[in-house]
């Protein structure tokens, strides 16, 4: 898998990666491993992804057979000098790289020098470790005896004897001498190593695109909230300061495979909130609790995809290696429509009730279709008549008590909603008229969590269906919630005969951007809103006791 490996002992994490079968004879090992030297996962992932970058490169190298020059190959070994002296330096072990004759320390030179004359295996013994030392720190792949290596070899020795000179004059107490290489070529850009671009940083890339997606009026508050979530979890699995090329379509399926092992609710439920990724896992696996849905995943990935796509489209990536990442299919929960019965014990439960919104919201949205925040942010201004029809204003006008807009959810939410007869019976014009001024639901209070009434509102409503006995278990597939009662509306709509065009401006589905210029003629004015209300006083309630 492309992530760390943890050590099942010693919880540390490794970069652990097969290599693939048709390079093995050039890499010389099946796998590439190599201690991360950490056991926070956050980290190692970010690690990880650097690593891993490198380890594809190698095997790219080997695919392509890669040459060095000659510039290179003398680039490699003065690499190899300035670290070597680097560290001399700074540990002060200057006798490694001194010889003993007759019990005094002296230059080596003399040892190198014989190695030199006396060909590629003499000088292989003496700095082979140095040599695959400069090969592994630079990511370049060669082979043990070709020309390259050999010539690589003999360039160490030279280097290694200017080491032993620069070595015996800080072993006296000399430190103004450095390293005599006329050419200084250990900033040289080696032909195995691409031009690195600047990059945007994964969590940069964020979140210009959800300014992006903010600055455009796609997500504000609760639509905010899921893609959010689902970036934090993405940048938690392979690092904030990742470069985003550096990202592989393995680990986004890794990704999503992750997700498949999340438990449900974890952002409500107390003790899953805040918890790691592999935490959640641990967990749910522990615990066996239910999973999150396909649904749930492929949304959550959906918005990685939508991320990779702009990302392209504004080449701060090369490419979408997202593009063809499926999330396998699997049974999904469906909402339900109230049945007769089952509103009667809500309007049981609710027709005495000390908050207004309790008894108006269910019956509002029942009747019309409307969304629970469109109704808990109704002012009193927003109930207005127009030839005799009463309607209630879906608007994006400002909110008086918050200051910012009101929230629609598409262009097609902002409507005029007729009023039903049913409703003016139970009262509605006359609990309006008791207003003074401002919402007609005060008792909810704005959420901070998302900007929403609703979110507010829900803390109520679904712990009543609980109690009423009318919430699914979290086994069932399917969902009753108060959304619920907008699939009531559209499927009574259905069943006396209200048109799908006409159902559709009611409710503001989204459905209606199929419309064209000339299909909207007539929509505002007051005889089309008649219409409308004569299409909601189809529907009877005969059943039911508001």
């Amino acid at each position: 898998m492309a992530s760390p490996w943890k050590h099942p002992d010693s919880g540390i994490y490794y970069h652990r990666v097969g290599v693939p079968k048709d390079i093995r004879d050039q890499i010389g090992k099946s796998v590439i491993k190599f201690s991360l030297n950490t056991r926070d996962l956050t980290e190692a992932k970010r690690l990880f992804a650097s690593h891993y970058a490198d380890t594809q490169a190698l095997f790219q190298q080997a695919r392509d057979k890669v040459t060095l020059s000659t510039k290179d190959i003398e680039a490699l070994a003065q690499r190899w000098l300035q670290a070597a002296v680097d560290s001399m330096e700074e540990i002060g072990d200057f006798e490694n790289y001194l010889a003993c004759f007759d019990g005094e320390v002296a230059n080596a030179s003399s040892l190198i020098s014989e190695a030199l004359e006396r060909g590629y295996k003499a000088q292989l013994r003496l700095v082979c470790y140095h040599v695959d030392t400069v090969l592994a720190d630079n990511n370049v792949l060669l082979t043990e005896g070709s020309e390259e290596y050999k010539a690589l070899t003999e360039r160490i020795c030279w280097r290694l004897m200017e080491l032993s000179g620069i070595a015996e004059d800080r072993f006296f107490g000399d430190w103004q001498t450095t390293p005599k290489t006329a050419q200084r070529l250990s900033e040289h850009r080696l032909s195995t190593e691409k031009v690195v671009p600047s990059y945007k940083p994964l969590s940069a890339m964020v979140d210009d695109f959800t300014k992006y997606k903010i600055d455009r009026g796609d997500w504000s508050g609760k639509t905010l909230r899921d893609p959010v979530n689902a970036y934090e979890q993405f940048i938690e699995f392979v690092g904030a300061d990742v470069d985003p090329h550096t990202i592989t379509r393995d680990q986004l399926r890794d990704f999503v495979a992750l997700l498949h092992q999340l438990p449900q609710r974890y952002t409500i439920i107390p003790r899953l909130k805040n918890k790691s990724l592999e935490k959640l896992v641990e967990i749910a696996a522990d615990e066996e609790l239910p999973l999150l849905s396909p649904t749930t995943v492929k949304k959550k990935f959906v918005f990685i995809k939508s991320l990779f796509s702009h990302a392209e489209q504004e080449e701060w990536v090369d490419k979408n290696r997202a593009i063809g990442i499926t999330v396998p299919k699997g049974k999904s929960k469906k909402r339900t429509a109230y049945r007769p019965e089952e509103l009667q014990v809500i309007f049981n439960e609710t027709k005495g009730a000390e908050r207004p919104s309790d008894y108006w919201c269910p019956r509002i949205s029942l009747t019309t279709g409307m969304r629970s925040n469109e109704i808990l942010q109704l002012t009193k201004g927003d109930v207005q008549q127009a030839n005799g029809v009463w309607y209630l204003d879906v608007n994006t006008e400002v909110d008086a008590e918050t200051g910012v807009d009101k929230k629609a959810k598409t262009d097609n939410s902002q409507r005029k909603v007729p009023v039903p007869q049913v409703l003016i019976d139970a009262g509605l014009l006359d609990y309006v008229e008791s207003i003074k001024e401002g919402r007609l639901f005060p008792c909810v209070a704005l959420a901070a969590a998302d900007g929403t009434y609703s979110f507010t509102y829900s803390k109520r409503f679904n712990p009543m269906l609980k109690r009423l006995g009318l919430k699914p278990s979290i086994d069932e597939m399917i969902i009753r919630d108060f959304h619920s009662f907008r699939h009531t509306f559209r499927s009574n709509a259905r069943a006396y005969g209200i048109s799908k065009e006409s159902a559709e401006l009611i409710g503001g589905w989204k459905s209606q951007n199929e419309r064209t210029a000339g299909d909207n003629y007539g929509l505002h004015y007051d005889a089309f809103i008649a219409e409308l209300k004569d299409n909601t006083d189809k529907i009877e309630y005969s059943g039911i006791t508001f």
